[in-house]
């Protein structure tokens, strides 16, 4: 599937990704209003533990990036109620 680029609101919550399987493990998904659930990384980010994501968990943000398949690849965001990231 073909990356397309996207805006997404969503909360920023702790998760398993993959659950059942070999890569299952525990990461930060945007979870939307709808209740679709995206795993999300930063571009330039640590894939496995991003410290930055970290500190967003429980924070509602909307972020432009990459969207492939189940994965949400952001290059800026803000978060709801700031003015800067």
């Amino acid at each position: 599937m073909e990356p397309k680029r996207r805006r997404i609101t969503g909360m920023v919550v702790h998760a398993q990704i993959a659950p059942g399987s070999k890569s299952e493990h525990a990461g930060v998904v945007l979870r939307t209003a709808k209740g679709d659930e995206y795993v999300l990384r930063r571009r330039g980010g640590n894939p496995f533990r991003d410290d930055v994501l970290e500190q967003l968990v429980g924070t509602t943000i909307t972020g432009e990036g990459l969207l492939t398949n189940q994965n949400f690849i952001m290059d800026e965001f803000l978060v709801k109620g700031s003015s800067s990231p």
